[in-house]
């Protein structure tokens, strides 16, 4: 018999739920952020037809300075925030005046990826010089209380909640940008069609140098979204990289609605493998994701055949 004034204990049935609504929480939190690198990607790959492998060390960095605005300087996690994507958005230019511009006239794709693979290693240097002597990681402060809340009968932790509205916005924001404003339509008619864009008489590698800062600047802002639920640490960009990339390539490298919906399926899809089949698939979903997305689905859910060579 239970002691007396105990509560009743709750069925197997509703702690099933609880699990499956706080994996479910989990999962589409992560997805969000992963979607949010992936869009990142994407940008950069249909207008330059180049997968920028720094792309994950960006993120690293945004992460950074959001951790020293927000910690160091005791600056609001808004301001942080919007140093981050400042911060990151310049990078980009940096990136493409130092990297991509001199390498896009010889044609040759493969010197680009292999200077976005050194510049991948330079950034990882930059941080361990000004923020590895502080730790091998760094925490982030949470937003809000840890305490869970309850919606429609699951427990949802606060900050997951907090971290999944904003990445939707930060989503919304950036739909916006591309879809009303001069700038995102340049970078839209340069991404269909290049030469047609030169035609009509736009500047090319300038809409090329806002693309690779506007990537760099959606890194900069899912790194800061992200950075309360995880360490930050130098090698953190490369995993969250290749989450992205598999996020990308399963809704199709070339579609940011498809980025999106690959981000959800990824994030959902770790957390649900990790409880029901084993622990260790959280880690490997993504290089598992990519491998059968390249094997049954080379386009993605939403690509289509591809014009460029990677």
């Amino acid at each position: 018999m239970a002691p007396a004034g105990s509560g009743r204990r709750p069925s197997m049935k509703t702690q099933d739920m609880m699990i499956f609504g706080y994996l479910m929480a989990t999962g589409l939190t992560t997805g969000a952020l992963y979607a949010l690198v992936a869009i990142g990607v994407v940008v950069v790959f249909r207008a330059t037809g180049v997968v920028n492998f720094a792309h994950g060390e960006m993120f690293m960095i945004g992460g950074f300075l959001a951790w020293t605005a927000h910690v160091m300087f005791g600056l609001p996690f808004l301001v942080a925030f919007a140093a981050a994507v400042a911060g990151t958005f310049v990078l980009g230019i940096i990136t493409y005046q130092t990297t991509f511009r001199p390498l896009a006239s010889t044609g040759n794709q493969n010197a680009i990826l292999l200077a976005m693979v050194g510049l991948s290693f330079v950034l990882k240097g930059i941080a361990r010089d000004l923020w590895g002597g502080r730790g091998d990681y760094l925490s982030f402060p949470p937003l809000v209380s840890p305490t869970p809340v309850d919606i429609f009968g699951f427990m949802i932790m606060s900050q997951q909640l907090i971290v999944l509205g904003a990445a939707i916005a930060v989503m919304i924001g950036f739909w916006l940008f591309f879809r009303f404003t001069r700038a995102g339509k340049f970078m839209q008619a340069t991404a269909d069609n290049t030469k047609a864009a030169r035609l009509v008489g736009l500047r090319v590698d300038r809409v090329f140098m806002l693309t690779f800062a506007v990537g760099a600047a959606i890194a900069g802002a899912a790194a800061t979204l992200m950075a309360p639920l995880t360490l930050l640490y130098p090698d953190v960009g490369f995993s969250l990289f290749v989450k992205g990339f598999a996020a990308a390539a399963l809704g199709g490298l070339g579609s940011i609605p498809g980025a999106i919906v690959g981000g959800f399926l990824l994030g959902v899809t770790e957390q649900l493998s990790a409880n029901y089949i084993a622990t260790g698939l959280q880690e490997v979903a993504a290089f598992i994701l990519i491998f059968l997305v390249m094997i049954f689905i080379p386009n993605g859910l939403f690509g289509t055949a591809a014009r460029r060579r990677v």
